[in-house]
């Protein structure tokens, strides 16, 4: 079936995450909680639209990114929207969020779902999945940090990998410094020009300093990079993620063979699994 006519995609496309007149829209909520963009959150959202439709009509079992999983966490605390909205009157399925059980197996399962939804992805939508949005495999399901909420009202988030550059500069500097003054010293030259050194190195250093708190302070407002602050429990926790189910009302989950997919709507049962969309 061709996109723009499944009657799912149509729905879909005009679902909208926002409530106009909130001050605080979804989108928004999204951006403040991982620390991007409002850019970057609508870009991160219409790939959640994306993945929507992909769990009805894949023809399999499909694992976000973590991006895109950050994007249906937060839906799922909208459950009216949710529920209500989407799943009862768009998806026309209830869409389940399902966590990884952990262990050897289950990583293999949605390392494999995952690497399927990205080909499905080019299949449905004809073009491959963003990368700075669906990553790599390696990527995706790399070791990563442990996901804590942080009140950074309260709180000075210091981003490991820009401290040790930052620190290994002061360092220099102070090397440098230390050199000068040694050098003064083996000359003879003055004890006040002596302490005029090592004055002007303490400035140098604790303006170091306080750039990097500026710096870490106003945060990374422009990309992906997320704040350490997220907590990631559901598809693609700390390890590999978890990936979903649909059902149709009956509390059975969608087929795990992938034989008929996360479900389907009446909008057609062959889906993306089959021949692709889009197609003739």
């Amino acid at each position: 079936m061709n996109l723009l006519e499944d009657p799912l995609w149509n729905r879909l496309v005009a679902f909208d995450f926002d409530v106009t007149g909130d001050t605080l829209t979804f989108t928004q909520r999204l951006a403040r909680e991982n620390g991007w963009s409002v850019g970057f959150a609508r870009r991160v959202v219409e790939e959640y639209r994306r993945f929507l439709y992909l769990a009805l009509r894949a023809g399999h079992p499909v694992t976000p990114s973590d991006e895109v999983d950050q994007a249906w966490h937060l839906h799922l605390v909208y459950s009216r929207s949710y529920w209500d909205e989407l799943c009862a009157q768009v998806l026309q399925h209830r869409l389940h969020h399902g966590p990884t059980r952990g262990g050897p197996a289950e990583d293999d399962r949605f390392l494999e779902a995952y690497e399927a939804t990205r080909a499905s992805y080019q299949r449905c939508f004809g073009t491959p999945p963003p990368a700075d949005l669906w990553p790599e495999p390696s990527v995706r399901f790399a070791p990563q940090a442990r996901w804590q909420r942080i009140d950074r009202a309260s709180h000075w988030c210091l981003p490991k990998r820009t401290l040790r550059r930052t620190g290994l500069g002061l360092l220099g500097m102070l090397g440098l410094s230390g050199a000068a003054v040694g050098c003064s010293m083996a000359h003879g030259e003055a004890l006040i020009g002596n302490g005029l050194m090592i004055m002007a190195a303490t400035v140098v250093v604790t303006a170091g300093l306080g750039w990097l708190i500026v710096r870490t302070a106003r945060g990374g407002g422009g990309g992906g990079g997320s704040a350490s602050q997220r907590r990631s429990d559901g598809c693609g926790s700390s390890h590999v993620g978890g990936g979903c189910s649909a059902d149709s009302g009956d509390g059975h989950h969608g087929h795990a063979d992938g034989s008929s997919g996360c479900g389907s709507s009446g909008g057609g049962s062959s889906g993306c699994g089959a021949g692709g969309c889009g197609g003739d």
